[in-house]
């Protein structure tokens, strides 16, 4: 009964450790890469991440990949406004699309980067955290994309929510030796002193 406990608590890891995103294209008449606000079409996301296509304004469109990494194709044209459109990245690369009736007028470039790439070091409230190895058996690294201007407290608590780790972050990585720490999951918590940021994921030690 345990182990059938603890492959559980594995697979429910695993399938919620991706913080994933949507990013929201407006699609219209002079949607391409000059365009301000969702308007612009190049998009830089990582793996995982969701693009959605909103048709918000008047004409007839579609949306359809034109070469690249992935490929896609919302079908025929359609003037509906409010009619979404949504395509998830699954691998690292480029890829262009299009309005088919509308192509000199309407397009745009999707790249894609591998999870917790997108990260430099500037003074930004982070969003996402990740984990690995997840599982993990003798060290457990934490990487954060951007730096806050607050302190950032890591806590790590175990299924009977005992705290077992309470440490402040210093920088986009930190690794913690877990060789000592008892099998089973934990709940990794990201959190700014003001509380702007509370960020929890799920861990799972062999």
């Amino acid at each position: 009964m345990k182990k059938l406990l603890f492959i559980l608590c594995i697979s429910l890891s695993l399938s919620l450790s991706a913080q994933v995103e949507t990013i929201t294209i407006d699609w219209s008449f002079g949607s391409n890469p000059t365009a301000s606000g969702n308007a612009n079409t190049n998009r830089t996301i990582e793996v995982g991440d969701t693009v959605e296509w909103n048709w918000y304004a008047s004409g007839t469109h579609n949306v359809a990949s034109t070469g690249g990494t992935e490929t896609f194709n919302s079908g025929a044209p359609t003037s509906t406004p409010g009619v979404n459109f949504s395509h998830t990245f699954t691998s690292v690369g480029t890829t262009d699309f299009v309005c088919q009736p509308h192509s000199t007028n309407m397009f745009g470039t999707i790249t894609v980067v591998s999870e917790g790439s997108l990260g430099t070091q500037q003074f930004d409230s982070p969003t996402k955290f990740s984990i690995f190895p997840n599982p993990g058996n003798n060290e457990m690294n934490i990487n954060i994309p951007t730096l806050s201007d607050e302190s950032l407290s890591l806590e790590v608590f175990d299924v009977l929510g005992k705290r077992v780790l309470n440490e402040n972050l210093s920088g986009l990585q930190t690794t913690i030796d877990i060789s000592k720490w008892k099998s089973g999951m934990y709940l990794v918590r990201l959190a700014s002193q003001n509380q702007d940021v509370k960020l929890t994921k799920r861990f799972v030690k062999l």
